[in-house]
Order: structure tokens, then sequence, then C-alpha cells
């Protein structure tokens, strides 16, 4: 292990007393065992990392093997810290590439009859001695298209939870928390936290969403420019917002916590997951250069499928056109509405079964909720 290393070991080892490995940090190097792809490798990691202690003003970024955290925002000694678990970027790369292997999902992408019927996965614990150890490598499509796809949804995931942490220390959360409280940012609830305390902390991991919001957009036309020219293939925002709702549901569902009763939303610090998302989203949605292209394929698709425009005026008990060309700001925002669900329910397809109808039953629930107090 590297003296870069071994001191971010030194650093973060405080926040997490009673690890027993011999290593908690693990490099991008010896975390990815993957052939090079140019959308989620070691090479883009380590890209992520500079990236990050860039922003942090020479702070410390590191990937640990501890599965009692997703990803976290510290500080000690003056240096903002961010640790994000390894096996967060595992199993959100599982996720995506199980929904890539599901002919429900992103239908007429690729050629679904050369996907492997399943995925297969090898799993490795790192290595002190051999520095070509990984702790995953995954075959996940027969099709290269839908693979490439799959890693695509899986790194857009995976900066959106480290943007979100770098929002925390960004909006003086970290600082504001140990001076006003006395305690370091932390995810479990405190037996003496007050209503204020709550309040403030929802609206501070709301924050951290939109600045990871913000990131994502700021970062979306070099990303697109990036894959178009390593796949060969041309991307706009209509495209990345395909990749974006799922990517943000696997993080939805990859989040540590969640609320399903009233009580439990107030006394949460977060709102609830599908609130989350349904507004990261949108907000991203209502970025005017973005806003502009997804109106306008919105609008083709409307008027070019007036069965489908008269269905959807149906399901959605609302008008598409204010006029005969014009479409309504409702219908914008509930298409979208619409495809976050649907993917929400892709998801829960795959991997929950039988459990979809008390999904869907705690996520409107959530989202009357939110609506009533915050309305």
């Amino acid at each position: 292990m590297g003296k870069v290393y071994l001191d971010k070991e030194k650093l973060v080892a405080e926040f997490f007393a009673g690890y027993k490995s011999d290593s908690l940090i693990i490099s991008p190097e010896d975390f990815f065992l993957l052939k090079k792809n140019g959308i989620l490798d070691a090479e883009i990691v380590l890209e992520l990392q500079s990236e990050v202690e860039a922003a942090l003003d020479q702070g410390c970024f590191a990937i640990i093997n501890d599965e009692r955290v997703n990803a976290r925002a510290m500080e000690k000694n003056g240096v903002a810290i961010i640790a994000l678990y390894a096996g967060t970027i595992k199993k959100i790369l599982c996720d995506a590439s199980i929904m890539m292997l599901s002919d429900d999902f992103l239908v007429g992408v690729g050629n679904m009859e050369a996907c492997y019927p399943d995925i297969k996965i090898d799993d490795y614990e790192p290595s002190a001695d051999e520095a070509n150890d990984a702790v995953v490598k995954m075959t996940i499509s027969g099709d290269p298209i839908r693979e490439a796809v799959g890693y695509m949804i899986a790194s857009l995931a995976v900066h959106f939870i480290v943007y979100h942490e770098i929002g925390h220390h960004k909006l003086g959360h970290i600082r504001k928390l140990r001076e006003s409280y006395n305690f370091y940012y932390q995810e479990a609830a405190h037996p003496d936290i007050s209503e204020e305390y709550l309040e403030e902390r929802k609206q501070m991991e709301l924050d951290a969403d939109l600045y990871a919001a913000d990131q994502i957009v700021q970062k979306m036309d070099l990303v697109m420019g990036r894959w178009g020219k390593y796949l060969d293939m041309e991307f706009g925002y209509s495209e990345m917002f395909q990749l974006l709702i799922p990517a943000l549901v696997i993080v939805k569902e990859n989040l540590p916590t969640e609320a399903y009763s009233v009580k439990e939303m107030e006394n949460s610090f977060y709102l609830p997951n599908i609130v989350r998302i349904a507004l990261t989203a949108m907000v991203i949605a209502r970025k005017p250069h973005i806003k502009k292209v997804l109106w306008n394929d919105i609008l083709t698709m409307f008027l070019g499928d007036d069965a489908y425009r008269k269905q959807f005026e149906e399901e959605n008990r609302m008008s598409v056109f204010a006029d005969s060309h014009q479409m309504t700001e409702t219908a914008y925002e509930r298409f979208y509405s619409l495809m976050i669900a649907g993917t929400e329910q892709t998801y829960a397809n795959i991997f929950m079964g039988n459990y979809l109808p008390a999904t869907f039953q705690t996520d409107i629930k959530a989202m009357n909720w939110f609506q009533y107090l915050y309305k």
C-alpha cells in the first residue's frame, strides 16, 4: 500500500472504530478487475477521486471496505473526507447489469437474444500482496450495447452519490453540525435530537441532492462527448435523461434508510426516497438547455401519436395541449413523473416480485405526505 493510502487509512480510521481488517482503504486499481471500458473502471474512478479531492481543496476521497456505511462526508483536523463503501459500487453495478438483462427494460436497445440468461459474479478479497487482485469482476451481457448502457447507468448513480457527499462539504453542513450541535455528521439517529435538528437535517439532505443534480448537469456535455466517442454513437440530453432515471432509481434502492410511516417520515433525517429522486429528476428536467430538447421530443411524440396522446389524457385526466400546438407544463412534468414510476416498477418487477403492490402503496403515501407538509 502506497503512502497516500496509508495516510488516508489513518485519517479515516477513527470514524470506523472496531474495523477488524488489515486494510480499510481500497485503491481503485485494486478494486476494479474490469477491462477498460471508458465508462466505469479504475481509471474513471481515479479521475473521480482527483475531481473530489480538488473540489475539497486537497481533501480525501476513499473507497472503504466497511459495510456499515453507504457513503459518508466527514472532517478531521481540517481535512474534508468522503468515504464510499466498495460494496455500494458493486451493488449499483449489479443492479444496473441485472436490469439490462431484462427484456422489460429499454426495449429495442441492443440484442436481447445475445444476452446471457443470468449474471455471473466472481468475488475476490483485496490482498496487500497482489496489487492486481480485485473486489469485483463481472460478466454481465452477451450484447456489447446493453453491457455499455448498464455501465453508463451505474456510472451516473455512483457519481450522483459522491456529488451528494461533496455537497455536504461545499454547502457547509459538516462544519455547521459540528459547531451548532457539537457532533459529527452521522446517519444514525441520536437519542437527544431536537425537532429543529431534524428539520435542518432534512433540508441539508435535500440541498445536497440538488447540489448533486447541478453537478450531474454541469458534467453532462463532457460525459456525452466521452461516451459517444468511445462507443461511436451519438448522445443527446434525451438519451442521457433516459439513463439518469434508472440511475436515480438504483440510488434510491441503495440508500441505507427509508421512512415508511408518517411518524417515520417526520422523525427521519431524510425525505422519503421516492420524493428525493422525483425532485432531483424534475430539477434536472427543468434546466433550460435540457428542457428545450426534452420538451421538443415529447411534443413531437404527442403530435405524431394521437392515440397515445388521447390515452395519456384519459388516464391522467388532463389536456396535453393548451391550444392545438402548445404542450402544457403539467403534461411535461406528468410525463417524466410517469417515466420515473415506470422505471421503478420495472426495478420492482425484477428485484421484488410480489412485493410490488406494497412498494407503490408506500410511495403514494410518501408523495401525499410530502405534498401535504410542503404545500
